[in-house]
C-alpha cells in the first residue's frame, strides 16, 4: 500500500499533523502502537491535571471553613477518581477519532520500523509513502539505580492506577512532573518528600520562581532535598528503605511508595532509523530549522526532537510540517513557547529569561510584582507568589516573563501576546484591566 504521507505516532503532534494533512487533500496513514492520544491523553497531561484539579478542593478545606463554608469529612476516593479519569480520557479520545475519521485519515495499529528510505514495516506488512512524519513521542526515563516494579516503585504512569492513598511517598525528581505529583499527594494528606539531583526544583524555570516554589511547597509541609542522589534501596514487605546522599550527609528514610520522575526519553529505539538514512543523537532525531531530517522526505516533530517536550509545542510543529509538505514552504516552528507547571502554586514562563539575555548581551530591566496586594488572590485564599517581567532597558519592550501563583498557567498567555506583538511596559500601563482580577496585577506592576 502506498500513501502520500505516513505519520508515525498518534499523540498530539501526530494526530494533529495527520488530520491537517488529510484536510489539505493528502492520502494519510496514521500508525499507532498503543492508544490514540499518546502519553499526553492517556498517562500524562490530561489525567495529571484532572487529578490535581480534584485534589485542590481537598487542599482548600481550611480556607473554605474560614469563610463559613462547613466542610465535614472531606476526602478523596481513589477508585472513583480513577474511574472518572478513564471516562474523561474516553470522551476526549472519541473526539480525536471522530476528527481523524472526518478528515479521512487511515489509522493503522501496530509497531512501525523503517525498511528503507521510503517504506516501513507495520504488522509484517510493508507500506510506502512519498513523505513521512515521525511523531512517536517519548517514554519514561529509567533511573540508573531504582527499578520500577509498578507496585512499590512506580513511574507517573502507575499513579493513575493506584487504588489506595499511600501514607508516604518519595518523589525522585523535582521537575515539572515531580512537583505536580508532590502537590497532588500533599493535598490528600500524604507525607511527601522530593529528592532533586540539581540545585533547584523545576530546574528549567527562572531561578527566582524555582526558589519561590520551593518555599511555597515547604510551607505546605512538603520536604524538599536538592543536590540529592539516591545511593541504595531495599524493598521491604510494605515499604522501601532509601539511602540518599545530601549536602548535609547521608540520610536513611522509609517510604510506602517511591515515584521515579526524572524525565522522559525519545521513543525512537524501535524505528530502525539507520535503514532510512535518518541521523540521531542520544536518541533524539536530528532536524533542521524546518523540522526536516537527514532524509529529505522525512520530518520529525514532538518529543523525538530536541525542542520543548510539550503538547502545545508538538501542535505548533504539526502545523509547520503540514505547511512545508502541502505548500512546499520552509516554515519554522515558533520559539516563543509557554512553559507551565500545574502544581500549587502554579508556575509559568514564556520568552527570554535572565540567563539568555545575559548570554546575548541584552541590557534589560526586571520588574517584580507580588500577589500580596491582589484583592482577587486574597479572595481565592492564596496570595502567595509573584509576576516577574523582563523588559529591554532602552525601549521597555517586553522580552519575557515568569509567574508563580494562582492560575498562572492561564495568565502567562497575556505575556505571550505582549511578546509576540512587541508591546512595551508603557503600552500595558495605558490599558484598562478589570477589577478585582488576577490579571490586573500585570497592569499594576508597570505603573510608574
Amino acid at each position: 500500500m502506498h500513501y502520500d504521507v505516513i505519520v508515525i505516532g498518534a499523540g498530539p503532534g501526530g494526530y494533529e499533523c495527520a488530520s491537517l494533512l488529510a484536510k489539505k487533500g493528502k492520502n494519510v496513514a496514521l500508525i499507532e502502537k498503543n492508544q490514540i492520544g499518546g502519553t499526553c491523553l492517556n498517562e500524562g497531561c490530561v489525567p495529571a491535571k484532572h487529578y490535581l484539579e480534584s485534589a485542590n478542593y481537598v487542599a482548600k478545606k481550611s480556607y473554605f471553613e474560614s469563610c463559613g463554608v462547613h466542610v465535614e469529612n472531606i476526602s478523596l476516593d481513589m477508585n472513583i477518581l480513577k474511574n472518572k479519569k478513564s471516562e474523561l480520557i474516553e470522551q476526549l479520545r472519541t473526539g480525536i477519532n471522530t476528527k481523524l475519521k472526518k478528515s479521512k485519515v487511515t489509522t493503522i495499529f501496530g509497531s512501525a520500523s523503517f525498511e528503507n528510505e521510503n517504506s516501513i514495516r507495520v504488522n509484517d506488512e510493508i507500506i510506502s509513502a512519498d513523505k513521512f512524519v515521525i511523531a512517536s513521542g517519548s517514554i519514561h526515563r529509567p533511573h540508573p539505580l531504582l527499578e520500577v516494579d509498578g507496585k512499590q516503585i512506580i513511574s507517573s504512569k502507575e499513579v493513575f492506577e493506584l487504588e489506595k492513598i499511600p501514607s508516604s511517598i518519595l518523589i525522585v525528581g523535582g521537575g515539572a512532573i515531580g512537583c505536580e505529583f508532590a502537590t497532588f499527594f500533599n493535598s490528600i494528606g500524604v507525607d511527601v518528600h522530593i529528592a532533586e539531583f540539581t540545585p533547584n526544583i523545576v530546574p528549567a524555570e527562572d531561578v527566582d520562581v524555582a526558589k519561590g516554589l520551593k518555599r511555597e511547597l515547604e510551607k505546605k509541609g512538603i520536604k524538599i532535598s536538592i543536590n540529592t542522589n539516591v545511593t541504595s534501596y531495599v524493598k521491604n514487605e510494605k515499604s522501601v528503605s532509601i539511602k540518599m546522599d545530601t549536602p548535609k550527609g547521608e540520610i536513611d528514610a522509609e517510604y510506602e511508595l517511591v515515584l521515579v520522575s526524572i524525565g522522559r526519553s525519545p521513543n525512537t529505539s524501535e524505528l530502525d532509523l539507520k535503514n532510512a538514512s535518518i541521523q540521531s543523537e542520544k536518541g533524539f532525531i536530528t532536524v533542521n530549522e524546518n523540522l526536516l531530517t537527514s532524509n529529505p522526505n522525512v520530518y520529525a516533530i514532538g518529543d523525538v526532537i530536541a525542542t520543548p517536550a510539550l503538547a502545545h509545542s508538538a501542535y505548533n510543529e504539526a502545523n509547520v510540517v503540514t505547511n512545508n509538505i502541502t505548500k512546499n514552504t520552509t516554515c519554522k516552528p515558533s520559539k516563543t513557547i509557554p512553559f507551565v507547571t500545574f502544581c500549587q502554586p502554579q508556575v509559568a514562563s514564556v520568552g527570554k529569561n535572565e540567563k539568555t539575555l545575559k548570554e546575548f548581551g541584552i541590557e534589560y530591566e526586571v520588574i517584580k510584582h507580588f500577589y500580596k496586594s491582589s484583592a482577587k488572590a486574597k479572595i481565592k485564599g492564596d496570595d502567595g507568589g509573584f509576576i516577574k517581567l523582563l523588559c529591554e532597558k532602552e525601549t521597555g519592550t517586553i522580552l519575557g516573563g515568569a509567574m508563580i501563583g494562582n492560575d498562572t498557567t492561564e495568565h502567562i498567555h497575556q505575556i505571550l501576546i505582549a511578546i509576540n506583538t512587541k508591546l512595551t511596559k508603557d503600552d500595558l500601563a495605558k490599558m484598562v484591566f478589570a477589577h478585582p482580577t488576577l490579571s490586573e496585577s500585570l497592569w499594576e506592576m508597570v505603573q510608574d
